[in-house]
């Protein structure tokens, strides 16, 4: 079984505790199977198969795993046990396994279609065979789709003809792209006020998106979500971003929705996550405020592959992968899991990673209590700031004791050459007077010449490795790592280890 895999026995049989299966409780804490405690009478016979209907699928409290019981079956010496991800089934989740005992646990992932199959096993001892029919229930972790968009659809076109529904205002709309499929954008695809959730249907089988027009990019001012999607944005202005807040809302400003939490004065809303999508010729900004007093709680991008070709733009040149610095506010930024690169031989770079607006925590909430956070977990950063650009530029987060700095298990080659990674991620503060705000751990800050930076006072871990990751081929987009000690602490992106 791969080490992905989670799979745990379970010597406890879950049976509704209704009349019947109370009775069997006891006997199933056994397994049914020990002679010596318990004979089910039943011999010289084929075992009768389960009813789908009757295998119970029970979620862990975090959504890790999940509980699959069923009743027990008399006669049975054990069950064989596959469950498989339909859209990936040559890397089964639990794998022909023969379970004693009528539950078993395994791993659970948001967005994918499971099959389960169960086969009750002849007890050979009392000359029991095996059920002739398997049980199979098919279910999925997808949340509901609201609607399929058919493939080869110009997204602009077709939510023209299908508008979001007024009265869906404050419900999230899930949109399923179809596996493998092309789709375009041609113009501002702006979903304003309307949560929105583009997805293809299979995570192993992305659906493609491509830009065809300068003015191409997704605009929102609602929670947005963007999942098993492969982007190609080399239609777009380098003065867009690829994702953005709407240039003009509809939106009511947050202190007007709700006076006693919000002083912001714009539109804010709670999230925007980018997981598991790819993008390549990304021209222009990743992000961009649009100069719109827009607001988000958390931004999260995870597990995605960011392919950076910055255009020759004099306007882009003192600008951001992630730029909010005209009126907009993240407060929750979090990268994780994932690699931003430009190629090894990209003639052109924005000045900064993440240049944020100058507003603070405590400018956009009533509460003291409230926090500013910027995080970079596991990833990989390849080749950008490289031209005398800086990490990150905060103005009025950086120096404050509600701000909190988490950089650990990264790799950084050739970036942020003017002034260190550590340095322009902390803005030039050490923190020294409130160093709970700053956590570093086990990153790499590799200079192009094969040196490496110093990230003194800023990055005082102990833990930086200054070792070659020993990238496997950049100029193609391989960032896999033979850097030992990087393998052995499992450093950046996940998807480079060996």
């Amino acid at each position: 079984m791969k080490k992905n895999q989670f799979f745990t026995y379970s010597k406890m049989c879950v049976l509704a505790l209704t009349g019947a299966s109370a009775l069997l409780l006891a006997s199933c804490a056994k397994d049914g199977f020990d002679d010596e405690s318990f004979d089910s009478g039943v011999s010289n016979t084929q075992v009768s198969t389960i009813s789908a209907d009757d295998i119970t699928i029970t979620p862990s409290a975090d959504g890790k795993s999940q509980t699959f019981s069923w009743p027990v079956v008399m006669g049975a010496g054990g069950y064989r046990v596959n469950l498989i991800d339909v859209s990936n089934p040559s890397e089964p989740v639990i794998n022909d396994s023969i379970v004693d005992g009528c539950s078993v646990t395994g791993k659970r992932e948001e967005d994918v279609n499971y099959r389960l199959t169960v086969l009750p096993l002849g007890n050979t001892k009392k000359g029991n065979t095996d059920a002739t029919a398997v049980a199979t229930k098919e279910f999925s972790t997808f949340t509901a789709t609201y609607m399929t968009i058919p493939a080869g659809s110009d997204l602009n076109e077709w939510f023209a003809a299908n508008p979001t529904p007024a009265d869906s205002i404050g419900s999230n709309l899930n949109y399923d792209l179809e596996a493998g499929a092309t789709y375009t954008v041609s113009g501002v695809l702006n979903f304003d006020g309307q949560a929105v959730t583009l997805r293809s249907t299979s995570k192993n089988s992305h659906a493609k998106i491509k830009y065809t027009a300068e003015e191409a990019t997704i605009t929102f001012t609602a929670d947005f979500n963007a999942k098993y999607l492969d982007f190609d944005c080399a239609g777009m202005s380098p003065g867009n971003g690829v994702f953005a807040f709407s240039k003009e809302s509809t939106v009511a400003a947050a202190n007007t929705i709700d006076p006693d939490t919000y002083k912001w004065t714009g539109p804010f809303f709670e999230k925007v996550v980018i997981a598991s999508c790819n993008f390549d010729n990304v021209m222009g900004m990743f992000f961009y405020d649009n100069q719109a007093k827009t607001g988000v709680k958390t931004m999260l991008i995870d597990n995605c592959l960011v392919h950076l070709t910055p255009a020759d733009d004099s306007n882009l040149k003192n600008r951001g992968v992630i730029w909010t610095n005209k009126a907009g506010h993240i407060n929750d930024f979090t990268v994780t899991g994932s690699t931003f690169y430009e190629s090894p031989d990209c003639t052109t770079d924005l000045k900064y990673f993440y240049q944020a607006g100058g507003v603070s925590a405590h400018e956009v909430y009533n509460s003291d209590a409230t926090t500013n956070s910027v995080n970079y977990k596991n990833s990989t950063f390849y080749h950008v700031t490289w031209n005398s650009g800086q990490w990150g530029n905060y103005n009025r987060m950086q120096g404050r004791n509600w701000s909190y700095w988490v950089m650990t298990d990264c790799i950084f080659y050739d970036c942020s050459t003017a002034g260190s990674v550590p340095r322009r991620f902390l803005h030039g503060q050490a923190y020294a007077s409130s160093p709970q705000n700053k956590t570093f751990n086990n990153n790499t800050y590799m200079k192009a010449d094969g040196t490496f930076q110093d990230p003194q006072p800023y990055d005082e871990s102990g833990t930086i490795i200054e070792e070659d990751p020993q990238f496997a081929n950049p100029a193609a987009g391989d960032f896999h790592i033979s850097g030992p000690t990087q393998v052995a602490r499992k450093t950046g992106d996940p998807r480079w280890l060996p």
